[in-house]
């Protein structure tokens, strides 16, 4: 029966130790060491908008869990963060027909007047009307038409085939395009290449084009071979309602890594990278090189990406390799090892990617700040993000209508840089608490050992 006693009012003791350890504090705005105003365009209940760059060097966490949402009288609001998904949708690809257009050589398009003449045996560009310029000469292949069969904004890009027969060839192409075949406004350009350097193939077949409404395209092209015409147009469309806003950053190296020669880079921030091309310097240029990213939880240096890059000059024009795609790799130190090729040279290493998305609720009182950045947050195993990122945010918006847009205005000090830095050793408030834990309940184990070996006299 003492012993009953004793162990109660231990439980008793130790629950009242429990209670007394102090509440989780949920960290300030001065906490934090950047903040920036969000700005609204028009009311709405919840707001979503992209981070910058500018976030992401900001932060103590990688992960972005010391960033929040307060609004005017420093209550936080409950906020998701996005990471980008594993894959873009695919474009949807379509072939179409490519109609030549002829006239004298020289004749530049822009000078033409252009229709469609249908008939029984197909399709034909007529030119209704041009400036007269050596009409005598006989017709030449001098641009390209093509019907894409509706109005669309959704066209991103074209592709061009033409005969391996003509090659080498490198030729800059420029893509107009038109809703009527009267008013033709510029929709992209870029160099179109095929062919061999040293014992590699070197295609370039694409060109990215900007987001209007279009439906004739228009070709034409400089310094093409005497041979040269396509045999082939492929349009590619946007399959996304939003289509995935990319950010990009040019980095030259910091240094070099004296086991390997490798040439070292910091982003300051650790977005989602998932391109990578390198900015090579010279008139001539081929190199294969590997791509690395520091590990810092592993503490070594992991490969992305190897692969061949170039920057080649052959009949005043200039052809580039594309960015590689590479899977979504989040690192801020970044480094490039030149395998084949000149390493003496500093080379600029140029990282893409598209940034997480953030989600809010407009909860309290506007306006309201998107904060970043501290070590506070980080050691108290980030209060803020714990109880404040609701993955089902997103399953309320199915109620509440359509998500408004936001944009971050500048940045300014809050807390200033020192709240990057930990104040103590890491969770050192933690310990504190169990030490406190500890302490407590030895303090209770003593005293109930000191009442089952003195008990008190019966009364």
């Amino acid at each position: 029966m003492r012993c009953a006693t004793a162990f109660g009012v231990v439980l008793v003791l130790a629950a009242g130790v429990a209670r007394s350890a102090p509440e989780e504090a949920m960290p300030s705005p001065l906490d934090y060491a950047y903040g920036w105003p969000i700005e609204q365009p028009s009311p709405s209940g919840f707001y979503e908008f992209d981070l910058p760059i500018e976030v992401y060097r900001s932060v103590a966490d990688p992960g972005l869990r010391d960033i929040g949402v307060y609004d005017a009288r420093g209550e936080p609001a409950p906020r998701l963060i996005s990471a980008p998904k594993e894959a873009e949708a695919p474009d949807q690809v379509v072939e179409t027909t490519l109609l030549p257009v002829l006239a004298a050589p020289g004749t530049p398009v822009a000078d033409m007047r252009l229709a469609l003449e249908r008939s029984v045996g197909g399709t034909s560009v007529r030119i209704e009307s041009m400036d007269a310029k050596n009409t005598t000469a006989p017709p030449a292949l001098v641009a390209y038409l093509s019907d894409l069969g509706e109005k669309t904004t959704r066209l991103r890009a074209v592709e061009v085939d033409w005969p391996r027969e003509i090659e080498p060839v490198i030729t800059q192409l420029a893509i107009e395009g038109s809703e009527d075949l009267d008013h033709w406004f510029a929709l992209g350009s870029g160099t179109v290449a095929g062919l061999a350097q040293d014992d590699a193939r070197i295609e370039r077949r694409r060109i990215e084009l900007q987001s209007r409404e279009v439906r004739y395209l228009r070709l034409s092209w400089t310094r093409a071979p005497e041979q040269w015409r396509l045999t082939r147009l492929t349009a590619r469309y946007s399959q996304a309602v939003r289509p995935a806003q990319r950010e990009t950053a040019t980095l030259w190296p910091t240094g070099r890594d004296p086991d390997d020669g490798g040439q070292l880079y910091d982003l300051g921030g650790a977005p989602a990278v998932d391109r990578i091309a390198l900015e090579l310097a010279g008139g001539q240029e081929l190199v294969r090189a590997a791509i690395h990213a520091w590990d810092p939880d592993g503490g070594y240096w992991r490969p992305v990406h190897e692969g061949q890059f170039y920057r080649l000059q052959r009949d005043g024009g200039v052809i580039e390799s594309e960015p590689a795609a590479t899977a979504p790799v989040r690192a801020s130190r970044w480094k490039v090892v030149i395998e084949r090729g000149s390493r003496n040279a500093d080379v600029g290493l140029q990282l893409g990617w598209r940034p997480d998305r953030l989600l809010f609720l407009a909860q309290g009182q506007g306006p309201w700040q998107l904060v970043a950045g501290s070590a506070y947050d980080a050691e108290a195993n980030f209060p803020q993000a714990r109880r404040y990122a609701d993955p089902e945010m997103r399953d309320l918006l199915k109620k509440a209508g359509p998500v408004g847009t936001a944009a971050l205005g500048a940045r300014i000090e809050l807390g200033g840089a020192a709240r990057l830095e930990p104040a103590q050793s890491p969770a050192w408030r933690r310990w504190l608490l169990w030490i406190g834990l500890v302490a407590g309940v030895l303090l209770v184990g003593f005293m109930a050992l000191r009442l089952l070996r003195h008990p008190p006299a019966p009364a």
